[in-house]
């Protein structure tokens, strides 16, 4: 058995969620889990701008929530 641990457990980061169409999905403090990660419920087909704040960096980037997209996301990087 394996898991996985981030670097930043237990940390907040600001995080903002806006959809193709303009519409704020999330736009609140989320804290990472004891494991590093946090976890996001985005609605289905929608192109999503992703923005990641914390600890006196950023990190931004764009995601897809289709049925073939991937539901664990390790590449955003704080700088």
């Amino acid at each position: 058995m394996s898991a996985c641990q981030a670097e930043l457990a237990e940390k907040e980061f600001h995080v903002r969620a806006i959809d193709q169409d303009g519409n704020v999905l999330i736009d609140e403090t989320i804290a990472t889990l004891r494991n590093g990660f946090f976890e996001l419920w985005l609605p289905r087909n929608r192109r999503i701008e992703l923005r990641i704040q914390g600890l006196n960096r950023k990190a931004k980037g764009t995601i897809e929530t289709s049925d073939d997209s991937k539901t664990c996301i390790t590449t955003f990087r704080l700088r």
